[in-house]
């Protein structure tokens, strides 16, 4: 008999870090190679020039984020047709096709709920109140949806 586990996955957390865009998953997407995804969606974010490559020059995703947000307070550096959810979705198929162990982790995750449990980001995560919109989770489960119609 199998037992059902239904409680939400954090992937944040274990195996499921892979689902993160801290991961250690170089991505090759528009002509440029990137240590993580989350350099990728950062250097995406502004126009050409310094502010991409002070992103590139960052040795962590963390040290990224936090130079983006930084940079981000000039407004002039920002790419006016930034898009962060397409960008983003853009980056996770990039990063399904080029790691496919990465779909198998996805596909691991059944029908469990994925979520991004982090306090400070209430848009791509769950917010201080549990609350948020948990954009990068809903990404995920979408992209673990198409795997399994198509498989």
């Amino acid at each position: 008999m199998q037992v059902v586990d239904d409680r939400p996955i954090n992937f944040i957390e274990h195996i499921w870090c892979y689902l993160s865009p801290f991961s250690a998953h170089q991505i090759d997407i528009w002509g440029e190679s990137f240590p993580t995804v989350e350099h990728a969606y950062h250097w995406k974010r502004y126009l050409p020039g310094q502010a991409r490559t002070k992103i590139m020059q960052t040795k962590s995703p963390l040290e990224c984020l936090h130079v983006s947000h930084q940079l981000k307070k000039d407004p002039a550096l920002l790419d006016p047709a930034f898009d962060k959810d397409a960008v983003m979705e853009e980056l996770f198929r990039a990063k399904l096709d080029q790691h496919p162990h990465i779909a198998d982790v996805l596909k691991l995750t059944g029908e469990r709920v994925l979520l991004k449990e982090i306090s400070t980001d209430p848009y791509w995560g769950t917010g201080a109140d549990g609350k948020g919109l948990n954009k990068m989770g809903d990404l995920w489960m979408k992209l673990r949806k198409e795997l399994t119609v198509a498989s």
